[in-house]
């Protein structure tokens, strides 16, 4: 057992599969960090490359500890969570296996954590950057000012903020929030616990660049998160859904486009997943929520039939 002296500050967390190619992102980025306090904690999804020995090269080489870990392959959600079980940080950022960061990222993540008065502290998860492409523009939407303090929920729904961002989380706080183990082997969204986050805790979101997602890998096919059609990870796409409705739909009036979006896309999900649109209706909580599922029925059998056709 390590002495709460002996932690590292931080603990980077990159899940992988099959991403040998780009793992030498993250990699170098870690090696360039200005900030030299953390870990590099890496779960292979059961990888059928040479990512191990890769991994194996870099922990002799390396001048920070490098912990590796494989899993049956079980999806990124499952990596999460051994990852959160497994960390010695105190803070917790992910850095997926095909992204890079700039080195000061965890400097900067640490400076503006310590922004933050000491008696407000126990309110907050973490701190939220933006993040570019490999080009340097913009991914996403940034922050309508800095520092902007408030839950992910809000930043969402009533700031109408977008896209991918950098994050890194109190640790200790993410424990308390695994991600369901549903779904196995499919890709599970990150807001089914970002979101649960927010109903307690708030962020510190400022516009500094705190990760770099290179655009031409994020539909290659070999990231353990990647969503490329209808069928693709239906079932865990289903799950969120329906966690979504039963969680968030009171920010309707503020942001209806995602819920109308899940409304739609429930029914289809759950025929390509051999559930039944009985099984939706039981599994939504509210009487709205089943309301606006069945108002989008006409739409679900469009966007539905439309799979049907493009697969013959």
């Amino acid at each position: 057992m390590l002495s709460v002296s002996d932690a590292p500050l931080f603990t980077v967390f990159t899940p992988t599969y099959n991403r040998a190619h780009t793992l030498h992102r993250v990699y170098d980025s870690l090696s360039a960090q200005t900030l030299r306090d953390f870990e590099w904690l890496v779960v292979d999804d059961d990888s059928t490359d040479d990512t191990s020995g890769l991994i194996a090269q870099w922990i002799k080489a390396a001048d920070f500890p490098i912990r590796y870990f494989r899993q049956a392959h079980s999806g990124k959600h499952f990596a999460h969570n051994l990852a959160v079980r497994e960390a010695r940080g105190k803070m917790f950022t992910p850095l997926d296996s095909d992204d890079a960061c700039p080195p000061n990222t965890l400097k900067r993540m640490m400076h503006w954590w310590n922004t933050i008065p000491p008696d407000q502290r126990e309110s907050f998860c973490g701190v939220t950057g933006i993040s570019n492409d490999q080009y340097g523009n913009l991914v996403g939407r940034g922050f309508p000012s800095q520092p902007l303090d408030a839950t992910m929920r809000e930043l969402r729904y009533v700031h109408h903020v977008w896209g991918e961002k950098g994050i890194c989380w109190l640790t200790d706080i993410l424990r308390g929030y695994p991600f369901p183990e549903v779904a196995r082997g499919e890709y599970l969204p990150e807001g089914i616990v970002w979101l649960d986050v927010a109903k307690r805790f708030k962020t510190r979101a400022v516009n500094e660049v705190f990760r770099i997602y290179y655009m031409d890998d994020a539909e290659t096919g070999a990231s353990i998160s990647k969503r490329a059609s209808l069928k693709s990870h239906a079932l865990g796409r289903w799950y969120f859904y329906i966690w979504f409705l039963n969680n968030d739909l009171g920010y309707f009036f503020n942001s209806p486009i995602p819920f109308i979006k899940a409304a739609i896309l429930l029914p289809a999900l759950s025929w390509i997943s051999n559930r039944s649109s009985r099984a939706v209706l039981s599994s939504l909580q509210s009487w709205s929520a089943r309301a606006l599922v069945c108002m989008a029925l006409p739409f679900s059998s469009m966007l539905y039939a439309a799979h049907k056709i493009r697969r013959r």
